[in-house]
């Protein structure tokens, strides 16, 4: 398993991940349905598309479980402000 390198941001992580394996995938009816129902629930939730489509790598088994958690709590850490 590669590392890592903590200087790369988490959308060239994605991208190079999506040039690789080809993983450009549409936006599904599931995803749609989803939205919906969060909406219809009042719940305020909104994926960046970097959140998506790393959540589509897992989707495919592009990434495991673990690699998906650490990249996305690198995401939340690099668009929080100090």
């Amino acid at each position: 398993m590669k590392t890592i390198k903590p200087t790369q941001a988490v959308a060239a992580i994605l991208a190079r991940y999506q040039r690789r394996r080809n993983c450009q995938v549409p936006v599904t009816a599931t995803d749609v349905y989803a939205d919906t129902l969060a909406r219809v629930c009042g719940d305020d939730v909104d994926l960046e598309p970097v959140e998506r489509g790393l959540i589509r790598l897992k989707r495919q088994m592009v990434i495991s479980g673990r690699r998906l958690v650490t990249l996305l709590a690198r995401h939340l850490r690099e668009i929080r402000p100090e």
